[in-house]
């Protein structure tokens, strides 16, 4: 898949982003909103101190020199949700960028960087606005004062300018096809906020000016229910009339497929790959595992069930599309959390999870991460697919229905499906996959010594997931050569 149609596959994989409604913004160090302690200095976006480069992408935030402000909270500057995590990059030390849904300018980002990151902190987290996210760190090896880095960024420039990673000891976050002597052209939004873009051919290249941005979002308050804006604050819970959910599951159960809207694609999509023919709803997802501590790429469906009770989950896995030894789902239900491993290589059609009680509502979920523990020379692949949810205990809807005729919005339910045992698509497991089980702590990490529990019970608990073998999906071929040249996974 080329050009164009890449795009398409993005678009396809990502889904409907959640309106996550950041209305309210506040500056990412100090003790309240609008007093930002240690202070801004003299170049939030557009200072000289990156010369060569004409322009500094982003705010310094010190109060004064050496590492004075050593140890100071960084917060999180408005609601949203953390798409990238980086320990130790460089100069830049610790890093988090945090996506927002702004109500004026749509989609932004927020880099933080020469911070300790908080031990909490993980890709695919949501944060709040004024929730500490790590402190400001001693970056004396580099360069003096000690301070917070912070960007706000526009969608094209997170997409498209990925971190440097080859920029000796400065570390700079630029768009890749800037030209150092061509500089950056000022301008401003409809709504009068201004920035600067760099001049390469990245249309809406974008990194706002800090301070202005969030001067005039100091005193914003979000809506209230009713007035057809899903601000922070409100959920499907609390204010269905401005939060509905992607897809609501009937009492009996239903199946979700990662090409509807309930199914969101993380990461870097560079290593996403899509294909079609195969699979349930004829499309699969799929990426290649890591050992790496970090999670790089990730599959989040989100669930919302109109009716609380105990159902058995269930993950769609294509024979031969899958090889990881440990793809671990980690559901959200009822306010609990729980993993569990499935051996998705060797598996055929519909393939145990797990069996949990969730509550009416939304708020839960079902994740699969691509750091499985298997290393990404092994070019293991993790799939993701279809979800299918079964009622077991009495409840209003049809006791055991299995699958569906499928629903608008990408939601299946009703006896439809076969259900046969053991492959195929009404297969509770498949050939060389029983589905089990692995006991493990608080951390999902498997407990030593844990033994598979029985399939059909239990609770359902467990660790990291898979994926692997080279050259399947759609790749770009400059993709392909920088793969072949690295051997390794580059983060942004």
């Amino acid at each position: 898949m080329r050009g164009a149609a890449w795009v398409v596959l993005v678009v396809g994989l990502l889904g409907p982003r959640v309106a996550l409604g950041a209305c309210a913004w506040a500056y990412p160090v100090g003790d309240g909103p609008n007093s930002p302690a240690p202070l801004a200095n003299n170049h939030p976006v557009g200072g000289m101190n990156l010369p060569e480069y004409g322009s500094h992408l982003g705010g310094d935030y010190w109060s004064g020199g050496g590492c004075t402000d050593f140890g100071q909270t960084v917060y999180a500057a408005a609601d949203g949700e953390i798409v990238e995590v980086h320990d130790a990059l460089g100069s830049y030390l610790d890093v988090v960028v945090i996506r927002h849904e702004d109500p004026e300018v749509g989609t932004v980002y927020t880099m933080y960087g020469h911070i300790a990151r908080d031990a909490g902190i993980a890709a695919g987290q949501m944060v709040d606005y004024r929730q500490p996210i790590g402190t400001i760190d001693n970056v004396l090896a580099y360069f003096s004062p000690c301070h917070l880095h912070f960007e706000i960024l526009s969608e094209e420039a997170f997409e498209q300018g990925p971190f440097c990673s080859g920029c000796a000891a400065a570390g700079y976050h630029v768009s890749p096809g800037y030209d150092q002597q061509a500089g950056v052209t000022p301008g401003a939004d409809p709504g009068g906020d201004t920035w600067i873009e760099v001049n390469d051919a990245v249309a809406g290249n974008r990194w706002y000016h800090t301070n202005q941005f969030i001067d005039a979002r100091l005193d914003a308050t979000c809506g209230s229910c009713g007035d057809g804006s899903c601000d922070a604050g409100e959920d499907y819970d609390d204010c269905p009339a401005d939060c509905p959910p992607c897809a609501l599951i009937p009492p009996e159960g239903g199946t979700l497929d990662e090409s509807g809207p309930c199914f969101e694609h993380g990461g870097n999509p560079m290593y996403w790959y899509e294909e079609s023919g195969v699979g349930f709803e004829s499309t699969l997802a799929w990426t290649h595992a890591t050992d790496s501590a970090m999670v790089d790429d990730y599959g989040i469906w989100t669930l919302a069930f109109a009716e609380a009770g105990q159902y058995r989950l269930e993950a769609y896995v294509e024979p031969g599309h899958a090889d990881t030894q440990m793809a671990a789902y980690q559901v959200a239900h009822a306010g609990s959390s729980d993993a569990a491993v499935v051996v998705q290589g060797g598996a055929s059609g519909w393939t145990l999870v797990g069996e949990y009680a969730f509550a009416a509502g939304g708020g839960q979920s079902v994740r699969l991460n691509d750091n499985t523990g298997e290393p990404y020379d092994t070019m293991t692949r993790i799939v993701f697919d279809g979800l299918r949810l079964t009622r077991l205990d009495p409840g209003s809807g049809s006791e055991g229905s299995e699958g569906g005729d499928t629903l608008e919005g990408g939601l299946d339910t009703g006896p439809d499906l076969d259900d046969t045992a053991g492959g195929g698509p009404g297969g509770t497991g498949g050939e060389g996959s029983s589905g089990a089980l692995l006991d493990t702590g608080d951390d999902g990490q498997a407990l030593p010594g844990a033994e598979p529990l029985d399939s059909t019970g239990g609770c359902a608990c467990g660790l990291p997931r898979g994926a692997g073998s080279a050259g399947r999906g759609a790749v770009l071929p400059w993709l392909a050569v920088l793969v072949i040249a690295s051997r390794r996974r580059r983060r942004r």
